[in-house]
């Protein structure tokens, strides 16, 4: 054994056993009566330990100590004795706690049993069953509310499928509604829904139930399900029954409002009856058929002018009330009475005052409770009646006299609506009519029908020069030769002033036709004698044929207006037939009259140019502007291609305007280029000189003199009553602007009109210029016309020089200027602009 070590001396080894003691002291302070004996082991082992590890020494040094201190060796003896005494202590009270709560738990075992007990009693007697979900979701059902849903319980089993199975399937989605409140919510819920059984049959279901967690904070659904089919089955029959008695009762209010509104009904139509009856003075009888006895109220006995006692009349003494004239027609129309309410008896009444009261009576049969039969019926006084109906009958007479005198009248108006008031013919109104007509026949059988559309020639000169009424004669004798000259069922209108229309219906063929033309325009090509003048009047006509089932007439007739049109524009004083060319033709024109507006409106005309030259040095003097249509399908079209129709749309002076102003521009533009032209003609039409506007227009222009000249048709100078006309070129050669005539040689154009209008040249037409190689007689015109010009002081201009053979002979024939392709064609502005840097060619 060691020996103690000098360093650990006796009070060390007495405060290591404090410490343990008090260890041991704070376990008993704790209670635990096991850890105080452990402690008392402890310190016990602690101290053989310590004793046996310091050796012998250290028990001697530890009985010395507590020899030397006695105070410490009781306090130890007193702490080992409460240490033992203190846990028996504990372990008593430890035991009697421990009987009591076993005693506790046995109470309320049995408690629990009681009201489990009764809990099943109560969950038994309504049929109530029990359901619980998990936190896995996995449902569980007891007996009943399996038995519930029609299914049988199977422990351990998830019912959730069983149970979405068995609900109703209209009610799935509140099921499932419900389900998922529950197992979400921890506050109660409730929801109805209904579940099919095997058999067939529906039950209703209320199912109640909640979330809470469990001590060990697990999430358990539970709820309770119980069949509410009987409640809700009791409800339906309540509600149903409620519905049933609020129907009845309302039907009841409904009924008894409605007697009530037929009470006042009949009070109100009974007041009202009886202030009928007082108004009109009608008085009421009864009448007993087989008795022949009646009943009269006291207005009945009023009426027949009688003091009301009982009221009670025989039919001899109404028989003696009534005229005796009328008394047979009384006894024949009375037994009537019981079978029909038609019949009514109208009889005269005299009066004691001498005067007749007209009387008018009928009844109806009535059955009373008993079978038996009476005649009720009503009288009242119609002698106002009675005397307006004669006054109205002698109306009557004097009306219908008036009626003849009304349908005359009419058929005058008719007649007057209908037909021409000058010319007695048929007027527009009478041939739409006749064309109606002959369109709803031709959808009945077949027709062949023509159309002949006039139009007089020259009239407006009969109208102007000779008064209007001379031109009515015209109309009428043009009447009078159209009527003599068709059948009397052909149709002869007047449309116009000048325009007529024959529908011929008898199925004539062209031949025949064109013969009844022929003959019409001999007879109107024939003098007519007015006061003295001859007057003379030709007539165009265009004519269409239509044959077959269902014809247009109104078609036909602007087929037939086509057709004068192409007459009229073919010469006048003739006749044309309507094809299917010529309908292209027209509808072609229109449709290039429409495209030429269009025009004007996006600039689509171009200004090109055709120079001239002097005969004699070849040098450029000037150049023609002529107008090209630069259409957007067509490609260029030249005049010939639009004017005619330019001028029937009167827009000829505007494209002139057109290219004036085009050219005022492109003459600025070459001397910007530096480029020489001397003068440019411009074409211009009659319409426009003939334009009151033409001056005031043309001095807003920038126009130096001899820097443009105007090229006149010569045909314009044929009219020489045209004052404008002749003060427009006045003030046209005032402002600078040069006169040239156009196309001079094929028109009418008189010396005696070069001498007044005195132009600046002349243009030889090219129709004169082209055979003057080979012709001595075209060439000696031309030498006549340059002769003429000279000795006028007019310079020449020779338009359609093809060659240079041309060239020099115009140049011997005294010619001043030559225009054609030997020299260049029409050029656009830019072409014309290149050729005038590098010079024109000598020959095309």
């Amino acid at each position: 054994m060691p020996k103690l070590s000098a360093s650990r001396r006796p009070d060390q080894a007495s405060a290591s056993w404090r410490n343990s003691l008090t260890i041991a002291l704070g376990l008993a302070s704790l209670g635990v009566a096991g850890g105080t004996a452990f402690a008392y082991v402890e310190i016990q082992s602690h101290y053989a330990l310590h004793a046996a590890a310091e050796g012998q020494a250290g028990i001697a040094a530890f009985g010395d100590s507590l020899a030397q201190d006695p105070l410490s060796f009781r306090f130890f003896l007193i702490i080992a004795a409460l240490a033992t005494i203190i846990p028996a202590l504990i372990g008593s009270i430890l035991v009697r706690e421990r009987n009591r709560h076993i005693a506790m738990l046995k109470a309320r075992e049995a408690s629990l049993l009681d009201l489990s007990q009764k809990f099943n009693l109560a969950m038994e007697t309504p049929n109530i069953g029990i359901w619980e979900v998990t936190e896995d979701n996995y449902l569980c059902w007891d007996v009943r509310a399996a038995m519930l849903h029609g299914r049988h319980i199977d422990t351990g089993t998830s019912r959730l499928n069983d149970w979405l199975r068995s609900v109703y399937p209209p009610d799935v989605g509140a099921a499932e509604a419900h389900f998922f409140t529950c197992i979400c919510s921890t506050a109660p819920c409730a929801q109805v829904y209904r579940v099919q059984l095997p058999d067939g049959e529906i039950r209703h279901l209320r199912s109640a139930g909640a979330t809470y967690r469990g001590s060990d904070g697990s999430a358990r659904t539970t709820g309770i399900v119980w069949d509410i089919t009987s409640d809700i089955m009791v409800n339906q029959t309540l509600r149903e029954a409620k519905e049933n008695s609020d129907i009845k009762n309302a039907e009841l209010e409904l009924a008894l409002d409605e007697l009530s509104n037929r009470e006042q009904d009949l009070e109100e139509l009974s007041t009202r009856l009886d202030l009928a009856l007082a108004s009109y003075n009608c008085g009421i009888w009864e009448c007993n058929p087989i008795t022949r006895t009646e009943v009269w109220d006291a207005r009945m006995c009023q009426l027949y002018g009688i003091p009301h006692t009982d009221g009670r009349i025989s039919a001899q003494q109404w028989l003696t009330l009534i005229h005796p004239e009328d008394r047979e027609v009384a006894e024949t129309v009375s037994p009537k009475f019981p079978r029909s309410m038609r019949e009514t008896l109208t009889v005269r009444v005299p009066q004691p005052d001498g005067s007749i009261r007209f009387v008018r009576s009928f009844g109806k049969a009535h059955s009373m409770r008993d079978g038996s039969l009476k005649i009720v019926g009503i009288a009242f006084d119609v002698t106002e009646d009675m005397r307006l109906t004669q006054q109205l009958q002698a109306a009557m007479q004097e009306a219908e006299a008036k009626n003849v005198e009304l349908e005359q009248a009419k058929h005058r108006i008719e007649h007057n609506a209908l037909h021409d008031p000058l010319t007695q013919l048929a007027n527009r109104r009478k041939l739409d009519l006749e064309l109606d007509a002959l369109a709803k026949d031709s959808c009945i059988e077949r027709l062949q029908v023509s159309i002949l559309h006039l139009d007089l020639d020259r009239f407006k000169q009969i109208n102007d020069t000779l008064g209007h009424a001379a031109g009515d004669a015209m109309l009428m004798h043009a009447a009078r030769i159209l009527t003599s000259s068709v059948d009397p069922q052909d149709v002869v209108a007047r449309i116009g002033g000048d325009e007529f229309v024959i529908l011929v219906r008898d199925g004539r063929d062209a031949e025949a036709i064109a013969g009844l033309a022929n003959r019409i325009i001999t007879a109107l090509r024939q003098p007519l004698d007015y006061d003295g003048f001859s007057c003379r009047c030709g007539v165009s006509i265009g004519i269409a044929e239509a044959s077959g089932l269902r014809i247009d007439a109104r078609r036909t007739l602007i087929n037939a207006d086509i057709a004068l049109y192409r007459a009229k524009r073919q010469g006048r004083n003739r006749y044309e037939f309507f094809t299917h060319n010529l309908q292209a033709e027209i509808i072609n024109h229109k449709r290039t009259a429409d495209e030429l507006l269009t025009a004007l409106e996006t600039s689509q005309f171009a200004t090109w140019y055709q120079p001239q030259f002097c005969a004699r040095t070849m040098q450029l003097i000037g150049v023609e502007a002529l107008v090209r249509w630069e259409h957007p399908y067509r490609g260029l079209l030249t005049p010939d291609a639009f004017l005619d129709i330019a001028e029937d749309l009167n827009v000829s002076a505007a494209i002139d305007q057109v290219v004036l102003e085009t050219v005022l521009t492109d003459q600025m533009r070459w001397q910007a280029q530096g480029i020489v032209v001397p003068r440019v003609s411009v074409n211009v039409s009659s319409k426009r000189l003939k334009d009151e506007s033409l001056i005031a227009t043309l001095e807003t222009l920038a126009i130096r003199p001899g820097q443009i000249a105007f090229e006149l048709v010569e045909s314009i100078f044929l009219d020489e009553s045209e004052d404008v006309v002749t003060h427009n070129l006045a003030r046209i050669k005032a402002l600078g602007i040069d006169i040239e005539i156009d196309d001079f040689g094929t028109g009418h154009t008189s010396i005696v009109s070069l001498l007044k209008l005195t132009p600046k040249r002349l243009k030889i037409d090219r129709q004169l210029v082209m055979p003057i190689l080979t012709s001595p007689q075209e060439r000696s015109l031309v030498r006549s016309i340059i002769e003429i010009a000279k000795s006028l002081g007019v310079e020449t201009v020779a338009e359609g020089v093809e060659t240079m053979e041309h060239a020099e002979l115009l140049r011997r024939l005294g010619c001043d200027m030559l225009q054609g392709y030997a020299f260049a064609r029409p050029l656009s502005f830019d072409h014309f602009t290149q050729a005038a840097r590098g010079g024109f060619p000598k020959a095309a």
